[in-house]
C-alpha cells in the first residue's frame, strides 16, 4: 500500500507540549475521529461508509467503529492509538486553528488549496505508537467529496497499520519456532503460530493439517493438492464443495450456509486467489460461526494451496477473533518463497 507522499510537523496542544509522551491505548475496534461538531454533521456519513462495514458472525458485527469526538475531548482520546483528525481550512474552532498551524509551509497549503493532497500520516504526535491521519481540504464540502471517493485508500491506511502491529504483538514473544520448523521440513511449507495453537490433526496423505486454539474455538487448516489441475477450481462452487468436504473429514460435520456467502477473485501473497467468505453451521451440535478461505495455486511447486480460518465463539465478538486468523494466514511460505527465515 502507497503511503500519503508528505508527512507534516504536527504541533502539539498546549495541554500536552510539556508532557512526556505515553503509551497510546486502543479500545478495539475504536477509531476516534476529531473533528468539529459541525465539520462531523458533512463527513460522518462517508467515513462511517468506509470503516463501519458490517460483517456478518451471524449477528451483525462492524469491521471498525467510529468514535467522534469534538475539541472538548482532547484531552481524553489524545492518547488513543488509532485517530483521524479532520478539518478544513475554514473549520473554525480548536481543530480548525490546529490543522491550520500543521499547514504553516506555503507549499503544502497550496497542494490543499488546489486539491493535490488532502491526507497526511503522523506517526507518535501525542502519544507512542500512535497512528493518526489527518484529513483537509479547501472547505467541508470538498472534504466529504474527496472521502467519498478516497475513501478506499484511507481504509487500507488504517487496515495495514493495525494489522501490523497485531502481527508484532502476536508474535513478540510467542512464536512457535520450532514446530514451524517441522511444518517446512515435512510438507514444504510453514505458517506461523501463536504459542497457543496446538495441532490437531495432520493427514498428510489426504494433504490436510489442522490446527486449533480453544477458549474461545479458533482453527487454521492448510489443505494441498499436488500437481493440480486448475481448471474449474477458481470457482465459488468447487470451493464450497471442497470446503464441506473437509468439514465433513476433518471438523465433524460442519457445512458451509449458502447465507452471506461471497467469493471473489483477488491476491493472496503475490498469487492469483480466490478467497471465498461466510458461515458455516454444524447441525448436529447446533454450532455455527464465521470462516474465510483463501484458495490458490502455486506454479513452482505445481500445487493448489488451500487455507481456511474460522471461529466459534457464541459469546465472543467474533470480527477482532477473524481479524487475528486472517493475519496468521497471511504468514504463509512454501519452501520455493525466497524470504525464509
Amino acid at each position: 500500500m502507497k503511503w500519503p507522499q508528505y508527512l507534516i510537523p504536527v504541533l502539539l496542544m498546549p495541554l500536552l507540549s510539556c508532557q512526556i509522551k505515553t503509551q497510546s491505548w486502543w479500545s478495539e475496534p475504536q477509531i476516534v475521529v476529531l473533528a468539529e461538531h459541525e465539520d462531523w454533521a458533512v463527513i460522518q456519513k462517508p467515513l462511517k461508509d468506509v470503516f463501519e462495514h458490517v460483517i456478518r458472525t451471524p449477528q451483525p458485527e462492524k469491521e471498525y467503529v467510529l468514535k467522534h469526538s469534538g475539541p472538548d475531548g482532547y484531552e481524553q482520546y489524545a492518547h488513543t492509538r488509532y485517530l483521524i483528525l479532520a478539518a478544513s481550512l475554514e473549520t473554525k474552532g480548536q481543530i480548525g486553528d490546529l490543522v491550520r498551524r500543521m499547514l504553516q509551509d506555503p507549499e503544502v497549503r497550496a497542494r490543499v488549496e488546489n486539491g493535490e493532497q488532502f491526507s497526511f500520516v503522523q506517526k507518535n504526535p501525542w502519544a507512542r505508537e500512535q497512528w493518526m491521519l489527518v484529513l483537509v481540504a479547501k472547505d467541508i464540502q470538498t472534504l466529504r467529496e474527496i472521502i467519498e471517493i478516497q475513501g478506499a485508500q484511507f481504509y487500507e491506511y488504517f487496515n495495514d497499520a493495525i494489522n501490523a502491529y497485531l502481527l508484532d504483538e502476536m508474535f513478540e514473544r510467542s512464536e512457535q519456532k520450532k514446530l514451524e520448523k517441522e511444518l517446512m521440513q515435512l510438507y514444504g511449507w510453514k505458517i506461523r503460530l501463536h504459542r497457543d495453537y496446538f495441532l490437531a490433526q495432520a493427514l498428510p496423505r489426504e494433504g490436510i493439517v489442522w490446527f486449533r486454539r480453544t477458549a474461545p474455538e479458533r482453527w487454521i487448516l492448510v489443505r494441498w493438492i499436488e500437481d493440480a489441475d486448475t481448471s474449474g477450481v477458481f470457482t465459488q462452487d468447487w470451493i464450497v464443495n471442497e470446503r464441506n468436504r473437509i468439514g465433513e473429514q476433518v471438523y465433524g460435520n460442519d457445512r458451509i450456509v449458502d447465507r452471506y456467502l461471497f467469493s471473489y477473485e483477488s491476491e493472496f501473497l503475490g498469487r492469483r486467489a480466490q478467497v471465498t467468505t461466510g458461515l458455516w453451521e454444524n447441525e448436529a451440535k447446533a454450532a455455527g460461526g464465521p470462516f474465510k478461505n483463501y484458495s490458490f495455486y502455486d506454479s513452482i511447486s505445481r500445487r493448489l494451496y488451500m487455507v481456511d480460518v474460522a471461529v466459534y465463539a457464541p459469546e465472543y465478538d467474533k470480527v477482532p477473533l477473524m481479524r487475528r486468523l486472517e493475519i496468521i494466514a497471511g504468514t504463509f511460505q512454501t519452501l520455493f518463497d525466497r524470504e525464509l527465515d
